[in-house]
């Protein structure tokens, strides 16, 4: 059963498709900047300076958690409107469980850690700061999952659920 407002449907919309993969891509990109925007914000916090190199990347990871905050807020409202897929039938139980669970996270982490590392630089908490890193930890467990579960759709439970997530198909 759907958990939207729309009505079922047997396919994601393209524009959630295309958002689904734009996250991938910047949540990739503020993995490996990641590094960088620590040294900018210590640099803020101890008062030193760091090369424009560090000020730019620091800048862009920002600009990155920001545009990956509106992406997945407009793919969470399309998933609203335009209906979600259904599980497929065939799966046990407990595989729909942990695949609702695992997207919970997913989306909870990826929504907070924009909004906690904009106040962290806004407020220099260097407390929040720490969390929004270390919860870069609980996403890469939260996607292993993901990544995983798709896998075991193709392959062992061999229903359409990775298909209907690759670009160019949708509705």
């Amino acid at each position: 059963m759907s958990t939207t407002s729309a009505s079922p449907a047997n396919s994601w919309t393209k524009l959630n498709i295309n958002l689904h993969w734009l996250v991938v891509a910047l949540l990739v990109a503020q993995y490996v900047d990641g590094g960088w925007m620590i040294e900018f914000f210590d640099s803020g916090i101890e008062n030193t300076v760091v090369p424009m190199t560090t000020v730019g990347l620091g800048y862009l990871h920002m600009a990155l958690g920001l545009t990956v905050l509106a992406a997945v807020l407009l793919r969470l409202w399309d998933r609203y409107a335009h209906g979600r897929p259904e599980h497929a039938a065939t799966d046990p139980n407990w595989a729909t469980i942990l695949a609702k669970v695992t997207h919970f996270g997913i989306y909870a982490v990826v929504i907070s850690m924009p909004i906690a590392g904009l106040i962290t630089w806004l407020t220099s908490n260097e407390w929040l700061g720490d969390m929004h890193a270390q919860a870069s930890d609980l996403l890469l467990v939260l996607l292993a999952l993901h990544v995983g579960g798709a896998l075991v759709n193709h392959f062992h439970f061999k229903n359409n659920v990775l298909k209907r997530m690759m670009p160019g198909q949708g509705r």
